[in-house]
């Protein structure tokens, strides 16, 4: 089953201490990039979460968000710097010098609620927590995550199959309009070279040698034929479709192989020297950058 790049996956875990959640969001990469974000007392543990992201994420941008809350006040500390809140009062005192009020009595409450409000004198410090207890816990979370982000790239990468399937059937359809008028190429022009030929020798009362045209329509033939296309191509579907149904990530084989499918179509274009193939090649080639559209989407 095809999996797409895009895709948002969100995990929690919650006891009485602790609560986490965790929010990944993939979009399209053309390798496999994994951007952390986390609360500063889980930094020894960010190889761990990138490592078990990787073991599911085979390809694309990940960014992933972690929050963690407090559920109690283990762990929570808050610092009181009383030297600044000192320097804090003498400095009210001091502007009360200044503005010639030397003898005013502050109000108590207004004064450590002002106090208490001023930056830095009352700061909330991370607690101490060990982090390998924590894993665990952020694990099941992650674990969570990843699920249902996993859940949203196959649910997209169905529709994207699907599309795919429709798309290569089309191009074998079109590619079968090529094989039909191929021989019909060689024939026309056998005829309207004879014709051609017995046009200009008529005023001369000669006619066309048999065996010289054959050999004029034998190398046009040789120069046209598109046969060995037609079959590549037709072995590149084949492959795609059994890419389309495999259970590995195929995304970069795709995107290979659809320049592969492109080679094969200018190809035969360049060599058919018929304009229904042309117009129907440009057809093809329609579907092929549809096709190389998607593909670019696919993990």
């Amino acid at each position: 089953m095809l999996k797409s790049m895009t895709g948002f996956g969100r995990g929690e875990y919650n006891d009485e201490n602790l609560s986490f959640v965790i929010e990944m969001k993939t979009v399209n990469h053309r390798y496999n990039e994994v951007a952390i974000r986390l609360p500063r007392f889980l930094n020894a543990l960010e190889d761990k979460i990138r490592k078990t992201i990787l073991g599911t994420v085979s390809r694309g941008r990940v960014d992933v968000f972690i929050i963690a809350d407090y559920n109690s006040t283990e762990g929570c500390r808050v610092k009181v710097d009383k030297a600044l809140a000192l320097a804090y009062h003498d400095a009210l005192r001091e502007v009360c010098v200044a503005v010639g009020y030397p003898d005013t009595k502050l109000l108590e409450q207004a004064e450590i609620l002002y106090i208490s409000r001023c930056p830095e004198v009352i700061s909330a410090k991370e607690g101490y927590f060990d982090v390998e207890t924590l894993w665990p816990k952020i694990l099941s979370a992650i674990e969570a995550a990843l699920t249902n982000l996993v859940a949203m790239r196959t649910s997209e990468g169905s529709n994207i199959q699907s599309d795919l399937v429709s798309r290569a059937d089309l191009i074998t359809e079109k590619l079968k309009i090529v094989e039909e008028r191929a021989p019909q190429v060689v024939l026309e022009y056998d005829k309207r070279l004879g014709e051609r030929i017995n046009d200009l020798l008529k005023d001369f009362g000669q006619e066309v040698e048999p065996e010289r045209l054959i050999q004029e329509v034998a190398i046009f033939s040789d120069r046209v034929n598109i046969t060995e296309e037609i079959v590549r191509l037709k072995s590149h579907i084949k492959q795609f479709k059994a890419m389309v149904n495999s259970e590995q990530p195929v995304g970069r084989k795709m995107d290979f192989l659809i320049q592969e499918f492109n080679r094969e179509a200018n190809t035969i274009a360049s060599k058919a020297n018929d304009f229904t193939i042309t117009q129907v090649v440009v057809e093809i080639k329609g579907e092929i950058e549809k096709i190389r559209e998607q593909v670019q989407n696919i993990e």
